[in-house]
């Protein structure tokens, strides 16, 4: 018996969708390797941070002393960690008589790294800076007693793999002196849970 014209439409129909199902799990690898290959660029773009490593030295765990005195006894530790995927270090600072932390990370709008510093007592730091001749150099500002604003500079060399000179030093007259108020020597522990990178 010849088959009526809906039977016909119906059996076509079937036909193209059987033909469809064939094809599906090739369309699935190529979408899902598009999406493999795409996922590098997006990240980058969401990570742009991920890609500037000059203050991985400053990650691990260290003991603090005079620079000019190290075998002095520790005079306080740094734990500093990568937070959010790299793109920030955090700093916690724990002395004899203080304790304090800071915030690190790279401002991929003004292609500098940015420093804030806070401690036990509200005093606070405003930094941004570079990676320069061995050195993260910082510039910024610090309030003084009487609430006035005065320059203030945060060097951290970069002076062996384990070895960090941090020199911190401010100008009461804007820039045209400076006076030294800390030199100190950041020693790698041994037991640090991160080594440098």
């Amino acid at each position: 018996m010849r088959p009526t014209r809906g039977v016909r439409v119906l059996s076509i129909s079937c036909s193209l969708a059987v033909l469809a199902a064939s094809f599906l799990p090739g369309a699935q690898k190529k979408a899902a390797a598009a999406s493999a290959a795409s996922a590098p660029a997006a990240d980058a773009a969401r990570y742009p941070c991920r890609d500037v490593h000059t203050f991985d030295f400053w990650v691990g765990d260290f003991d603090a002393s005079p620079w000019s005195g190290p075998a002095t006894p520790s005079r306080g530790q740094l734990h500093n960690t990568r937070e959010y995927d790299g793109c920030v270090i955090v700093e916690r600072w724990k002395g004899a008589k203080s304790e304090g932390m800071s915030m690190s990370f790279y401002d991929v709008n003004r292609k500098a790294w940015r420093m804030v510093w806070n401690a036990d007592d509200n005093q606070s730091n405003d930094f941004e800076g570079r990676y320069e001749n061995g050195a993260m150099r910082f510039e910024g500002w610090v309030l003084d007693g009487s609430g006035k604003r005065i320059l203030a500079r945060n060097v951290l060399e970069n002076v062996s793999p384990d070895t960090i000179r941090h020199v911190y030093s401010i100008s009461p007259d804007g820039g045209k002196t400076w006076e030294v108020k800390s030199d100190g020597r950041f020693q790698r522990r041994k037991d640090s849970a991160e080594a440098r990178p």
